[in-house]
């Protein structure tokens, strides 16, 4: 018996000691050979790395797969004897560069490439026994793979219709024009985005190519720019949305309230001149007095918002704007929560941090022109977005994400849950969320959503099957044409029995194009495509 335990000891003692030599080895192999197991990844994604031309390791992980919602293959690494590194990375839809960005040993990574970089790269997934197994075995090793919230079918779409609005000339945009702008679409219900278009876009595919990246670095329309998130822009009427709504949050007035002609045409601010100057150069003479506010949004009446706006006070308005992630930079103003969406974005801003060297004021004057869209807000087609978004779902704002899941290499997409949306903040509350819904609708129904535009496809955007209601935005700069704007939600609930809740929310910018009604129909279009095809339910 002495002999049989022994034995078993000894053997015991021997499985140990070849444990220890195997251990020992991985040890010295990631000690001497640049940490090539545990961070080879990190080191294949470093800058300064890759700027010394080195490669990754040979057994760094294979770059993970960008996938869209429906696991449409968006991006992917092949081997290439000719590329960079042994590997080419493969872009299926170029319309989505500016989101997805890039992945070069050359340049870099940009977009979801950066922001999920850890993923892909397999640096974020730690180091499990499966990769030490892999790894003495000099088996492949795999980033994870990585769902967007993207419907690419929409995306393509949307691209495909982007300047349809030439169509009307006279105030639309130049026909051929493609001039720069963005479009979001988001479930407002979870914050889901389910296209993001940004114009002019790039190739990243050609990111390699001999001069193409100084080529777009040099490139005045900036297409390495993700206009939806990072591009910064004059809103224009569209954000009288979030002025309706704080004043109706804050009880200060109602959808029926109403003016006389005097004061909804005419008003002085600390002694600036704000006029109606659409009513008092012809426009609107069916407009009927006293004006409701309810009118006077779907007119678009830029002194009715500059008298709400002064009303509620300047730390009331600018409370509201932060509720929509809007930054305040002033001396002494609180810090506005990060809204978190999570690829490169810009923040938007109530007014610049310094006006002509000094810190702003956020006085009577620019008060009462930011209630009205001016001002000096700079906000982002994504922050447009969500303000319709949160309209669409009862006050909600829901944390706007483009990740729908990460998934390990040989696991089924089908057996991962996507990411639970996230409430970033309750704005307004239901009643308020339904009344400024009821104003989106009154703008397509008779308002300047469909103001001196034909039909489209025999249709007035009022009596399309896609009961979308909106806002129209013209912001006036310091170009000759003004940025043109549309946000929008469909179904509206209050274009009457039968729409139903909302299921998209969308926000449309193009630069200098002329009169935000001209959008209405591309807007229009995206939200049927979107309704007709079930996108993202």
């Amino acid at each position: 018996m002495n002999n049989t335990i022994g034995a078993a000891v000894r053997r015991l003692t021997n499985i140990f000691l070849a444990l220890l030599l195997i251990i020992s080895a991985v040890a010295a192999y990631v000690q001497v050979s640049d940490h090539a197991f545990f961070d080879g990844p990190v080191l294949a994604e470093s800058e300064t790395y890759n700027a010394n031309g080195h490669c990754p390791p040979y057994d760094a992980a294979v770059r993970g797969t960008i996938y869209d919602r429906n696991g449409v293959k968006l991006a992917w690494s092949v081997q290439d004897p000719n590329a960079s590194c042994g590997y080419r990375r493969v872009y299926a839809d170029p319309t989505l560069s500016p989101l997805i960005g890039y992945f070069s040993y050359k340049y870099g990574t940009a977009g979801i490439e950066a922001t999920y970089d850890d993923e892909l790269s397999g640096a974020q997934s730690g180091v499990t026994v499966q990769q030490v197994t892999n790894h003495l075995l000099h088996k492949p090793q795999y980033g994870q793979n990585i769902y967007l919230t993207i419907d690419d079918r929409l995306q393509k779409y949307i691209n495909q219709i982007y300047n349809s609005s030439a169509l009307f000339g006279g105030v639309c945009q130049p026909d051929g024009s493609n001039p720069p702008g963005a479009i979001v679409v988001e479930n407002p219900n979870n914050g889901e985005i389910l296209a993001m278009v940004s114009r002019p876009y790039f190739d990243a595919n050609k990111i390699n190519d001999s001069g193409y990246f100084q080529q777009l670095q040099n490139d005045p329309s900036f297409p390495l720019l993700n206009r939806a998130s990072q591009g910064l822009y004059d809103p224009g009427s569209t954000f009288k949305t979030v002025t309706l709504g704080a004043a109706i949050n804050e009880g200060v007035t109602s959808l029926t309230s109403t003016y006389s002609k005097e004061d909804a045409t005419h008003f002085v601010a600390n002694g600036e001149h704000i006029d109606w100057v659409d009513y008092l150069n012809g426009q609107w003479q069916n407009a009927q007095f006293p004006l409701t506010v309810q009118d006077s949004y779907a007119y678009s009446d830029n002194t009715v918002y500059a008298r709400l706006a002064t009303q509620l006070g300047a730390d009331k308005w600018l409370q509201y704007a932060r509720a929509f992630g809007v930054s305040t930079p002033g001396a002494g103003m609180p810090q506005v929560k990060d809204v978190g969406f999570d690829a490169p974005s810009n923040q938007s801003q109530a007014f610049n941090a310094l006006t002509n060297g000094q810190p702003t004021q956020f006085g009577p004057n620019l008060l009462a022109e930011s209630g009205f869209g001016q001002g000096q807000l700079l906000i982002s087609p994504l922050t447009m977005a969500t303000v319709a978004s949160t309209v669409a779902a009862n006050g909600y704002l829901y944390t706007p994400h483009i990740g729908l899941k990460t998934v390990p290499h040989d696991v089924s997409a089908s057996s991962v849950l996507p990411t639970a949306p996230t409430v970033y903040d309750q704005v307004l509350r239901p009643e308020t969320a339904q009344a400024v819904r009821q104003a989106m609708w009154a703008v397509s129904q008779y308002g300047t959503g469909s103001a001196g535009l034909g039909p489209h496809n025999g249709y007035f955007v009022y009596n399309s099957p896609a009961h979308m209601g909106g806002k129209t935005g013209t912001a006036q700069t310091d170009q000759a044409n003004p940025e043109t704007w549309w946000i929008g939600i469909a179904p509206d609930d209050a274009a009457g029995a039968g729409s139903g809740p909302a299921k998209y929310a969308i926000a449309l910018l193009k630069e200098h194009s002329g009169e935000g009604a001209c959008q209405v129909y591309v807007a229009n279009d995206t939200m049927l495509y979107a309704l007709q095809h079930n996108i993202g339910y």
